[in-house]
């Protein structure tokens, strides 16, 4: 092998693992990207449970409210 041979052959090998570097980071974005865009739809969707949940929880009965609140003047008073 003389000194040409050796140059092309390392040539061939550092664009081989250049173009293996830049296709294993541009699949690396892409599945970033993707994720990215699920878990934010997954997101808003929760969101919107809980802020449903949370707006059921609020509505307490008017009967449950006056017996916490004597539950609570009578802890008070001990």
């Amino acid at each position: 092998m003389n000194i040409s041979d050796l140059l092309a052959e390392g040539v061939n090998l550092m664009l081989l693992g250049m173009g293996m570097v830049f296709f294993i980071l541009s699949l690396l974005v892409v599945v970033l990207k993707v994720s990215s865009s699920i878990i934010m739809k997954l997101e808003v969707e929760s969101e919107a449970r809980s802020l449903h949940k949370a707006q059921q929880l609020t509505k307490i009965d008017e009967n449950i409210m006056e017996a916490i609140t004597v539950a609570v003047q009578r802890f008070r008073s001990k």
